[in-house]
């Protein structure tokens, strides 16, 4: 890779990065989101910040990245742990891992999981969850090499317009 990046959580002024990447992200793989590009597309400036700020509170729901030094958006991923639930603040979820094609095979991936991972620990999260395509061979390899394993499998997790996509629940205790 030619160009060196950072790994970090997204803050305010990424907004405009956020939203090319997201946008790249809904077409190219709408099996990896709960909403569609259709979607998103018709919304608000407005509702899409409102959207965007509950994702920058860094370290219980964020949105982590891999940003050159342009300031491009190169892979996200979300995380999310319920902090001020006491019989749920021991769980946290990651969701949404996307890495633009054409920086993928780089260990961008792996990266913002790893990173994703040591963060949960310092925040004394016991477990992480998370869901992937059974389509998505790349992301569920990877899952598999970090760690995480299958607690079971959701049929008809995500329905796009050709069919449904199942998914595998996967699962990481990290103590």
């Amino acid at each position: 890779m030619s160009q060196p990046y950072a790994i970090r959580p997204l803050e305010s002024a990424d907004f405009a990065a956020f939203l090319d990447i997201q946008g790249d992200a809904l077409k190219n793989a709408p099996e990896i989101f709960g909403s569609d590009y259709d979607w998103f597309d018709s919304l608000s400036i407005l509702s899409k910040e409102q959207r965007y700020e509950k994702f920058v509170l860094f370290p219980y729901q964020y949105l982590l990245a891999a940003v050159s030094a342009d300031r491009t958006i190169l892979g996200m991923v979300g995380f999310s742990c319920d902090h001020h639930l006491t019989k749920l603040r021991h769980k946290g979820r990651i969701w949404g891992l996307y890495v633009r094609p054409a920086v993928r095979g780089h260990g961008i991936a792996s990266a913002l999981v790893r990173n994703v991972i040591m963060a949960a620990e310092e925040i004394g999260c016991e477990q992480i969850q998370l869901s992937v395509s059974t389509n998505n061979k790349d992301s569920y390899s990877l899952y598999l090499r970090l760690g995480f394993s299958v607690y079971g499998t959701e049929s008809h997790a995500v329905k796009l317009q050709d069919g449904y996509v199942d998914e595998y629940l996967m699962s990481k205790f990290l103590r």
